[in-house]
């Protein structure tokens, strides 16, 4: 359990707020993220050791207008129900454009691919930008120091980095409930939008998504149109860095496996079974919209009945819509066309005494809604695309008899959790059709070990633990980011690691050449090193004391040309060879480049394709620079590159190294991490320090001793313990290393004269 005080952040607060004869109303709102939160918070709030100080505050707008608030307002907020409730108040205007515009008429169409129904509007967007800006101001008034900040789905895409902007060291996780779609339907946003509201996901600590197939998505978003990679799902920004991940939020197990024990909910069970007799019971409960695939799934219906005629007048569809956005056009036209078709279909296949489809447009109450669940044969749920679905856990969860069978759309983001479901393709007729017949006549004892299965599943991963997983992963992942913080090489930094070095025995220092001791240059040969730096290792290196190892992505030939006379060790293609002084050539671990062959077409058709990049082969790895080509162009080949060659990478011995304006390709198994070690388990050093540039020195930074130093050059995110601002403060410090040695040693040859 938490003990910091959590801010929720939503379109709706959960609870519907009106005005009735002059007095505030509360009743409860509908929807998953809704009874998922409420259940958290009052189990979290009865739990032992639960900190009532700490109460909750939910931030999202109200259903009225503000001045009605004004008697009731305390602090701005008012305490209900477990919460402290922040209404945020939005002009109607704003509102509208923002709500029904952006959010329900942009981003839920593209989203749910249906790219076709998106409305691309500058002033949807503009109220978009204006909400989220009055929602971070509320946020900032609610906001004490040490609080979690968790922010949910599409409305508020903006607001995490609108936050960040005030708050740079809050904590902010943020959690979409609906799917975030392939990059190649994310870019059809405007270049401005797409970019603002990526960054904007960027401000939080964590970003959490149903399925792995969003994340993927996700990912691929940001390394297309922002330029930033990830490792491990981690993404480093100049600044930051921000962890993605899955969380497929669930239901309360309990509550649903509980009620249907209940004896008003079976007795509502029991009046349905009676009413029907001996015929079997098909459901679904879907909100009204076009993404449930209700049109497919009636069609689907009528095509079973068509080619399963021995089911007629054996079978009754339950249909329940639940009313939902009913002001937005497309809406409207699917409940219109989803009555029309339930009557062809009950005119068509119907009689007097049996109707095929029994058509409800309402909200159930919960017993209600529990009694359907139970006495469904078949729970028929085949949304186009849906974030997660939640019924379909429901339906499930409250089997406590270990029967009926669920038919799940695969494009359901349930689905990666119910494989056990009978999975579909929501626009397959015949499939969905094949499924009921299959559904029908499934026996007893396979339905039950479905079930049983699914329900082991949603017991151990139920809301409680989606909710405690989120929050406890976004407070690790807060403090292994402040562990990676930038910490500028200050004066003070500096004079300290100066008199440590000045007074140790053996000392051990790993330098990275490009980036590091030679600025980068427009090709690798004009980066040649001058007579100052080769004046300088020569002098560093001469020291008895001191073991210098040149730590490099260049090849062997390149670094014996340039290095060998001098007295330092060299490791060349990031830790493929290495040559210890005195010692001949030898390679790190036995990889080969067999791979080699069936990359360098791939890199040359790149090369052919963008003007002023080009292809640098080493024994052990491939690179292709585009330093010099035209800067959009550029980075748009690059990450197209990056996507070929993972593709590649799945069956090709190789991993895939992006530098600095470079895609790198090299055997598995190497990296500059290893290649120390060799020197770091040979002897005991008094003073290690390691300095490099660029993300292939981050393997080495990581195998450095945390008592000594490792230094990134650049302000950016960085294993690292600390930051040097730019290339030149390098050549700058290690002549500071060797004139302090010099001054440390006159200064005791003077002390013992003087004794």
């Amino acid at each position: 359990m938490i003990n910091r005080r959590l801010i929720l952040v939503s379109n709706r607060l959960p609870f519907r707020i009106t005005e009735k004869k002059g007095e505030i109303e509360f009743s409860p709102s509908s929807g998953g993220l809704v009874s998922s939160i409420k259940s958290y918070i009052q189990k979290t709030n009865s739990s032992p050791g639960s900190n009532k100080d700490n109460c909750p505050v939910w931030i999202g707008t109200s259903d009225i207008a503000e001045k009605k608030f004004k008697d009731r307002l305390q602090s701005g907020s008012i305490f209900y129900d477990d919460f402290e409730l922040a209404p945020v108040f939005i002009p109607p205007s704003t509102k509208d454009k923002f709500y029904n515009g952006f959010c329900n008429n942009t981003i839920w169409p593209l989203f749910h691919y249906f790219p076709s129904y998106a409305k691309f509007s500058d002033n949807y967007y503009e109220q978009y930008v204006k909400a989220n800006t009055i929602f971070c101001e509320k946020v900032l008034e609610m906001y004490k120091p040490n609080d979690i900040i968790w922010i949910h789905d599409y409305h508020l895409m903006l607001l995490p980095e609108l936050l960040r902007e005030h708050l740079p060291n809050a904590t902010i996780g943020f959690f979409l409930h609906i799917p975030f779609p392939s990059f190649e339907l994310f870019r059809l946003l405007p270049s401005k939008w797409r970019k603002e509201i990526l960054n904007g996901l960027l401000g939080a600590d964590l970003l959490g998504f149903h399925t792995n197939d969003y994340v993927q998505h996700f990912l691929k978003s940001i390394r297309q149109i922002l330029g930033f990679e990830n490792t491990l799902r981690i993404i480093t920004t100049p600044d930051r860095s921000v962890t993605v991940d899955t969380f497929p939020i669930s239901i309360d197990y309990y509550k649903f496996s509980k009620a249907s024990t209940d004896s008003d909910t079976f007795n509502e069970r029991n009046k349905i079974k009676k009413r029907l007799y001996d015929t079997k019971l098909i459901i679904s409960v879907d909100r009204l919209d076009y993404a449930k695939g209700l049109i497919n799934r009636l069609e689907s219906f009528e095509f079973f009945l068509e080619k399963y005629s021995e089911h007629k007048r054996k079978v009754v569809y339950i249909l329940l819509v639940v009313p939902s956005r009913d002001i937005i056009t497309k809406y409207k036209e699917t409940k219109r066309e989803i009555e029309g078709l339930v009557s062809r279909i009950n005119g068509k296949y119907g009689s007097i005494d049996w109707t095929p489809i029994v058509y409800q447009y309402k909200t159930l109450e919960f017993k209600k809604l529990l009694a359907l669940y139970l006495a469904a044969d078949v729970a028929l749920i085949t949304p186009m695309r849906d974030g997660m679905n939640l019924v379909a856990k429901e339906f499930v969860a409250s089997r406590t008899d270990k029967r009926g069978v669920l038919i799940l759309s695969e494009t359901a983001g349930a689905s990666s959790e119910l494989g056990e479901a009978i999975l579909v393709n929501p626009t397959d007729r015949g499939e969905i059709a094949g499924a009921i017949q299959q559904a029908l006549s499934m026996p007893v004892e396979e339905q039950t070990t479905r079930n049983e299965t699914m329900q082991k599943r949603l017991q151990e991963y139920d809301v409680m633990k989606w909710a405690e997983d989120f929050i406890s992963q976004l407070l690790i992942r807060k403090e292994k980011q402040e562990k990676l913080k930038v910490k500028e090489v200050t004066t003070q930094i500096e004079n300290q690691i100066i008199e440590h070095y000045s007074h140790s025995e053996s000392r051990l220092i790993f330098l990275d050449y490009d980036g590091t001791l030679a600025p980068l240059a427009r090709l690798p040969h004009l980066a040649s090193p001058g007579g100052e730096l080769i004046s300088l290792l020569k002098t560093v290196g001469g020291d008895s004391k001191n073991e210098i190892v040149l730590i490099s992505g260049r090849p062997m030939e390149v670094l014996k040309g340039w290095f060998e006379h001098l007295p330092v060790s060299l490791v060349a293609e990031h830790g493929a060879f290495y040559k210890q002084r005195g010692v001949d050539w030898r390679q790190t671990v036995p990889v080969n480049a067999s791979w080699k062959p069936s990359i360098i077409p791939v890199l040359n058709l790149f090369t052919e394709r963008c003007a002023g990049t080009f292809v640098e082969e080493k024994t052990l790895s491939l690179a292709w620079h585009y330093r010099n080509a035209e800067k959009e162009l550029g980075f748009l080949r690059s990450r197209e590159l990056i996507n070929a060659l993972v593709e590649l990478s799945s069956h090709l011995d190789f991993q895939i190294i992006e530098g600095n304006k470079v895609i790198e390709t090299r055997a598995r198994g190497i990296d500059k991490g290893i290649a120390a070690s060799l020197w770091l388990k040979k002897k005991q050093h008094d003073f290690v320090l390691a300095i490099g540039d660029d993300k292939t020195d981050e393997d080495l930074f990581k195998v450095i001793p945390t008592t000594q130093y490792s230094i990134r050059v650049g302000l950016t995110q960085s294993v690292a313990k600390y930051n040097f601002k730019q290339q030149k403060d390098v050549l700058s410090f290690l002549k500071k290393l060797q004139t302090r040695k010099q001054v440390t040693i006159e200064n005791h040859i003077t002390n013992n004269e003087v004794g």
